[in-house]
């Protein structure tokens, strides 16, 4: 039997603003800590196994770092998921489906107007 153990961490950032301006940051509901524990409830490991063949894991490896970004658009929502580097398509198909199911974002803003917000998240997903 397979299990997936998921490790991760966050980068945030505003689009287009600067360090001087008036920025507040797209807010999770409940905070950094809620949004951690979202993501290592949201992701369903079993997905990921039955989807993974033994290609992918000779292909990608036991452990797959992956980096991804998305947008926090101006309602909240979650927009453009970027998937960076080499990641099977299982882990792919998952992030995708975890970050369009999240919940809504406190939008960000700068000088007072919403914008769009970009995370970076990095997150190690190991089969064994």
């Amino acid at each position: 039997m397979q299990k997936i153990l998921l490790f991760g961490f966050v980068l945030f950032f505003l689009s287009g603003a600067n360090a001087q301006d008036n920025n507040i940051p797209a807010q999770f509901p409940g905070g950094d800590s809620a949004w951690n524990q979202y993501i290592s409830n949201a992701f369903i490991k079993q997905n990921m196994v039955n989807q993974t063949t033994k290609k992918d894991i000779e292909r990608f490896g036991h452990t797959q770092r992956v980096v991804y970004t998305f947008a926090i658009l101006t309602d909240g929502t979650i927009g453009i998921i970027n998937i960076e580097g080499a990641a099977s398509q299982a882990v792919r198909n998952e992030i995708q489906r975890v970050l369009k199911n999240s919940p809504r974002w406190t939008a960000a803003t700068a000088d007072g107007k919403p914008v769009v917000y970009r995370k970076k998240q990095v997150s190690t997903f190991t089969f064994d």
